[in-house]
């Protein structure tokens, strides 16, 4: 009995680990792209519930990184949340012609993840006057930091760049840093302990009074770029956007990069130490409003659905408000309405995504809820789903409305009778609906785990049964 009771514990205890098991993948782009074409290489890693640390995507031989695209999507049923990552490291070829990508191994949360090498054929350009340029995000930072330095002659110089000085309480600005080095310059700059470097630069310049959204730029990405007529390749080594909580100023202070300095053909190497200049960004309060405080401010739209286009009474639904866009996703919140005596309203289900690329962070957050109708009527739907914020263009709020209409049919359950203590039916319908708004794949999780739960426990049962026929004086029948 003792021994049954400790195996029961062990499955009890390992039962929520195989839930929430977290599992790494790597995906690889196209075996053949266009000059003009990315090359990408994505990190998937899901069920994650801690911050992941992962290793450097590898170089490629002919190829620079460009940018990184970290698309983050949360997903909230059954009150358990679920996470997935998908990190892209993009890459352009310098050239035509067939490129090695030799066998890596990323690590993620100290567990390594084989790859399989390819050989990648990059073909003409779709587009026959493409040159490896910058594009027009970066094009505008180059552009101001190009301003800020204009009587800048030194062969390399550390720059933050900020692309807003103002913004209102919850806006998002984008801060990245970066060093730009001269491709003429006759000193040799190598990174010198930039991990460490880092570490110290973001204590210093990561605001206390901002929400962060961190683009994950780990290491120096490189890219060509003209300042005043001037090649420079720029290599960004930090890149974030930040929504302030209140009006006060947002500053970043001076920081300094140090890097291994020696001329050509000269062994002997000097650590040279470049600095930024200190930035600021002024908070202006919004406007008067109930809502004011903690309000999404952003640029968003919306789209709708529903699950049954006739709906009738005693039979519930699924109603879908997705809200897309650009701005702080975290403030982005819509409660379910309250129950009443037309329609009982169940918590929502909901999931989010966001993809940091360029500058920019773009998302979008859906919605799910399940209502059951109990009265027959015309109902304007916006009378139970609005969602209000402050519009960055505008400046001024706005409100999301439903634009649906619900001609609910069936008799009146007014006077039907149910019990608080015998949910079971209503349960039982939200489990059983078709919905085909949004795939939700928690039934097939739960499915998963009590298929492998109740194949242990099988497994356990045998093994007892034989235990107890092979002791002295058990059944030998």
């Amino acid at each position: 009995m003792r021994l049954l009771k400790f195996i029961l514990c062990l499955i009890a205890g390992l039962f929520p680990l195989m839930v929430i098991a977290q599992e790494s993948t790597v995906e690889l782009g196209s075996k053949t792209i266009a000059w003009d074409e990315p090359f990408a290489i994505t990190l998937i890693i899901k069920n994650t519930q801690q911050p992941n640390v992962y290793s450097s995507f590898p170089e490629i031989k002919g190829f620079r990184k460009r940018d990184i695209v970290l698309v983050t999507s949360k997903e909230t049923v059954a009150g358990k949340s679920l996470t997935v990552q998908r990190i892209t490291q993009n890459y352009m070829a310098e050239k035509q012609g067939s490129f090695v990508l030799n066998d890596f191994v990323m690590t993620v949360n100290e567990k390594e993840v084989e790859v399989k090498g390819i050989t990648i054929s990059v073909t003409a350009p779709i587009n026959p006057n493409y040159e490896l340029l910058q594009d027009s995000t970066l094009a505008k930072e180059i552009s101001s930091v190009a301003t800020e330095y204009a009587n800048v002659k030194d062969n390399a110089f550390l720059a933050l760049s900020i692309d807003k000085e103002q913004v209102y309480v919850g806006e998002g600005f984008t801060v990245s840093l970066a060093i730009y080095i001269a491709d003429n310059n006759p000193i040799e700059l190598v990174a010198y302990k930039t991990g460490e470097q880092l570490i110290d630069i973001l204590k210093k310049i990561k605001p206390k009074n901002c929400w962060e959204e961190d683009f994950r730029i780990r290491e120096f990405q490189s890219f060509p770029v003209t300042i005043k007529k001037r090649k420079y390749t720029q290599y960004k080594i930090y890149q974030a956007t930040f929504y302030p909580f209140n009006t006060d100023t947002v500053r970043f202070g001076q920081v300094g990069l140090t890097m291994l300095a020696k001329k050509t053909g000269n062994k002997k190497e000097n650590q040279q130490t470049f600095y930024s200049y200190p930035k600021e960004v002024t908070v202006k309060e919004l406007p008067p409003h109930p809502l004011q405080k903690g309000i999404a401010v952003g640029k968003f739209e919306m789209e709708e659905a529903i699950s049954q286009r006739y709906p009738r009474t005693g039979k519930g639904f699924y109603y879908q408000f997705k809200i897309k866009g650009e701005g702080n996703f975290s403030a982005v919140n819509v409660p379910s309405p309250a129950s009443n005596a037309v329609f009982d309203f169940f918590p929502p289900e909901s999931k989010l995504s966001l993809n940091l690329t360029g500058r920019k962070v773009v998302g979008d957050k859906v919605f799910q809820i399940y209502a059951l109708p109990k009265e027959p009527g015309v109902y304007n739907w916006q009378d139970y789903f609005q969602w209000i914020y402050f519009n960055i263009e505008k400046k001024d709020y706005d409100t999301l409305r439903s634009q649906l209409t619900l001609d609910i049919k069936g008799e009146s359950l007014r006077n039907l009778s149910i019990s608080s203590s015998d949910l079971g039916g209503i349960y039982d319908r939200m489990n059983t609906e078709n919905n085909e708004l949004y795939p939700l794949d928690s039934k097939d999780r739960v499915r998963w785990s009590a298929n492998i739960l109740i194949g242990v426990m099988m497994g356990i049962t045998l093994i007892l049964i034989l235990w107890q026929q092979q002791k002295p004086g058990g059944n030998k029948s």
